[in-house]
């Protein structure tokens, strides 16, 4: 019987098949094979045996969170509490494409901020490099239609920080959910934990994953592959004069025209400088 990986709680897989919830384990055979199943996961399994036989090819999968066939990223910040930070978002948006799926911006919390100007920012910078950037409130609900239409037919993987109002989104969009919400502690300067695991939630022809928030995110990548999954970037890879360009110190170098024309924020490649900082050569670049 086919079904679809929904849940995983203390090494028991919940299966979803024919709108029945199944309790599964998955077989030995799988551990010697080196295949984990993982939320999202399309299966068979033997429903009298209650075992997971068959872990069908992926269409897609992260490490971080630990998840299976989405069609998309959800990248849920908020304005204040913990204060947006556009490193963290272009870091978000980078692990994105580096798993060639789209994501798209939700930006909590707008009661907060008063200054018009810090959100007239936001828009522009990522309208420059064409990431789809939503602004919402949880508590008045401004801006919650236009999201929740993000879901519809849609597998989308809600990733942020902790605190964020990752879960309180999905309890706006559907409050028989009644995710956990967590608190933002002021003392400490971050959210506290309350989603523990990778679950799917059913919702207009998809599913929305809820996931646990980070406090960090490590890309852990090279130069040369930053310079060919930053967003804004990707189109124009090889396009530069230099093939493998970084889009630094190199001459006639079509990232750094645009942005000097202003086509992409100077905000973004400041980002972009400083991630790099962060990241190391390939060694065949150099190993000559």
């Amino acid at each position: 019987m086919k079904g679809l990986i929904v849940a995983i709680t203390c090494g028991l897989y919940a299966i979803e098949a024919e709108g029945v919830i199944y309790k599964c384990k998955p077989r030995g055979i799988f551990r010697n094979q080196g295949i984990k199943p993982v939320v999202g996961d399309n299966i068979e399994f033997d429903p009298n045996e209650l075992v997971i036989e068959n872990v069908y090819p992926r269409t897609s999968s992260l490490k971080r969170p630990l998840i299976a066939n989405i069609s998309q990223i959800i990248l849920v910040f908020s304005l204040k509490e913990p204060d947006f930070s556009y490193l963290l978002a272009f870091k978000y948006l980078t692990y994105a494409n580096m798993h060639d799926i789209k994501a798209k911006l939700v930006i909590t919390k707008i009661d907060k901020e008063h200054d018009k100007k810090l959100i007239n920012e936001i828009k522009e910078t990522f309208a420059s490099i064409n990431v789809e950037t939503y602004f919402i409130s949880n508590k008045t609900k401004e801006g919650l239609e236009e999201v929740k239409a993000l879901f519809k037919d849609e597998v989308s993987c809600i990733m942020g920080q902790t605190g964020v109002g990752k879960s309180s989104l999905i309890n706006a969009i559907d409050s028989n959910y009644e995710r956990a919400v967590g608190e933002y502690s002021m003392a400490l300067g971050r959210g506290k934990h309350q989603t523990k695991e990778v679950i799917l939630l059913p919702y207009q022809g998809g599913y929305i994953a809820d996931t646990p928030g980070f406090s960090s995110l490590e890309l852990n990548l090279y130069k040369e592959d930053l310079a060919a999954f930053y967003p804004g970037f990707t189109n124009l890879y090889n396009k530069c004069y230099f093939a493998d360009c970084l889009h630094l110190s190199e001459n006639r170098c079509l990232v750094k025209e645009k942005v000097h024309n202003g086509e992409i924020s100077n905000l973004a490649y400041e980002c972009y400088k400083k991630l790099s900082e962060e990241a190391i050569f390939k060694k065949e670049r150099y190993s000559k």
